[in-house]
């Protein structure tokens, strides 16, 4: 029973980490946030990237965190 309680939190936080390495190829929400933003932008993904990095060099990572899941939950409406 313990070991359930212990083992739980763990797997959700390595099945997070793990997704988010698998759909962004990194775990720095800045990067995240410029690889989402690029994604979702009308011009070519190589050249959008470049420029959210940039843009999102000047944030903190409570801001980056806070605008990965505004976009997340933006996809999320839009897909329901």
């Amino acid at each position: 029973m313990i070991r359930a309680l212990v083992a739980s939190p763990l797997l959700l936080i390595v099945a997070v980490v793990a997704g988010c390495w698998f759909a962004y190829g990194q775990i720095d929400p800045c990067r995240m946030l410029a690889v989402e933003r690029a994604r979702n932008s009308t011009l070519p993904t190589a050249v959008i990237e470049d420029w959210t990095q940039l843009e999102g060099s000047q944030m903190d990572e409570g801001e980056c965190v806070s605008g990965l899941f505004d976009a997340w939950g933006k996809r999320l409406s839009d897909w329901l």
